[in-house]
């Protein structure tokens, strides 16, 4: 390590004691920051294995950046692991960021790795400022590149994020360091290129601090991003409970934090996706769905949006529906919800989550969710009605429906949890008698004039 590339090592975010995997691709940054971390690996504060993927895009030049990054490592003393990626005939960035991601997770978990370190700077972070900007990014994306963040299934450490393109350059020319040239790099039909060549020098015409300016604007946006993040998503621990959010609740919120809890609400409940989250329009359109009583929008994933009433659901393609269980004993657990048998209180109950029966009187009954045909004959009433025009009648929002659990014996409904009882035998305080109790949550209670 020379003189120059002692003093750029001044200006790198502090590296803690640890194990570490560093990306090394061959290139001008990744061989400073690799010379840069040589010190701390041969003092010991740091262990260092190197991986360099190699995708295979420039035919030999992709084989000699392979064989440089092997040459530097072996004269370094540095571990390094090799990747061919499988780009199945893609040649798009993107592709190429994503084999190059997997291959970093992959030796990430094998080597139990507490960070992955890799060599982006203060002119990729405006570069990818400026890139998002003119896609129309808002703040999260806006934040851009993090010093120290989590992604990808792993932590990641960008200490370089503070010094500039051609410092790098300088101080490995100055040294008599080499490095690889990617040709790719001058290809303007990429937007990040066209960037780079064209519009940051214009920029840097009019201000010559225009990349440090952008940069920290990237830091501000991002300590912006990370408070309401935060409101975000305890907002969301207030109005989500799976695949359920109150819209109304979340109307009362500022636009800007709807939406945040929108997407964090997606993310938190969506399949998983190549892409894990939405777009700005997507992100729009169910947004909308807060301002209608009803409605229903497609999204990613094979997945809806449905408004009814007071919620939002999100309808997942083949959510499970919990097989039906037989009461047998004094507990019977249906999914997320349980109902109890204990010993009588004195009062008949109310029907929606506690009732009194005749001791045994739920043995052999089934709890299931609904099927056609269900007839339901409301506590109290001479008759009995099909289950859909009752839960009709007690405004349930119809994707609720297919959740509540059913006490059943048959085709007939006796408890329909958080909403009603059928036909249960009269209270008489000299009868023997239980008490079954619905455990779980029951927001469709709110529409019977009560929320557990």
């Amino acid at each position: 390590m020379g003189e120059a590339s002692d003093n750029l090592r001044l200006k790198l975010s502090p590296i803690e004691a640890g194990k570490y995997l560093i990306g090394l691709s061959g290139g001008a940054d990744s061989v400073a920051l690799v010379t840069m971390l040589i010190p701390d690996m041969r003092s010991g504060k740091i262990r260092l294995m190197a991986v360099h993927v190699n995708h295979g895009l420039r035919a030999e030049a992709s084989d000699e950046d392979e064989r440089f990054c092997t040459a530097l490592c072996k004269k370094e003393g540095i571990p390094l692991v090799t990747f061919r990626a499988d780009l199945a005939g893609r040649t798009d960035e993107d592709s190429a960021r994503k084999a190059r991601y997997a291959a970093f997770r992959a030796q990430y978990e094998a080597y139990g790795a507490d960070a992955l370190i890799l060599a982006h700077h203060a002119d990729d972070q405006a570069e990818t400022f400026l890139m998002r900007l003119l896609r129309g990014a808002g703040t999260e994306g806006l934040a851009c590149m993090k010093a120290d963040a989590e992604a990808e299934g792993m932590r990641i450490l960008r200490p370089m994020l503070s010094i500039r393109r051609d410092e790098i350059r300088d101080a490995l020319r100055k040294d008599g360091i080499s490095w690889r040239e990617d040709e790719s790099n001058l290809d303007t039909a990429y937007l990040r290129n066209r960037i780079r060549q064209e519009l940051i020098p214009a920029m840097e015409q009019i201000s010559g601090t225009a990349v440090r300016k952008i940069s920290e604007a990237a830091r501000l946006t991002d300590e912006d991003n990370r408070v309401l993040n935060e409101l975000a998503l305890d907002i969301t621990g207030r109005v989500a409970d799976g695949p359920v959010l109150d819209a109304e609740a979340l109307q009362t919120e500022p636009e800007a934090l709807q939406k945040r809890v929108l997407r964090i609400w997606w993310q938190e409940n969506a399949p998983a996706l190549p892409e894990h989250t939405l777009s700005t329009a997507q992100t729009e359109a169910l947004r909308g769905l807060l301002d209608i009583q009803r409605g229903k929008i497609n999204l990613p994933g094979e997945t809806h949006a449905v408004r009814s009433g007071r919620y939002l659901f999100l309808k997942l393609p083949g959510t499970a529906i919990p097989e039906p269980v037989t009461v047998t004993g004094p507990e019977t657990v249906f999914g997320s919800f349980r109902l109890t048998a204990s010993a009588s209180e004195g009062n008949p109950g109310d029907g929606r989550h506690a009732q009194e029966v005749p001791q045994g009187f739920a043995r052999g009954c089934v709890i299931r969710t609904r099927q056609p045909g269900d007839r339901i004959r409301p506590f109290g009433s001479s008759g009995s009605r099909k289950l859909q025009d009752y839960l009709t009648d007690r405004k349930i929002p119809e994707p609720f429906r297919d959740m509540i659990p059913l006490l059943c014996r048959d085709q007939e409904v006796l408890l329909v949890c958080g909403v009603g009882a059928g036909d249960i035998p009269g209270w008489n305080p000299d009868t023997p008698t239980e008490r079954l109790t619905w455990h779980g949550k029951t927001p469709w209670s709110a529409h019977t004039g009560e929320r557990e």
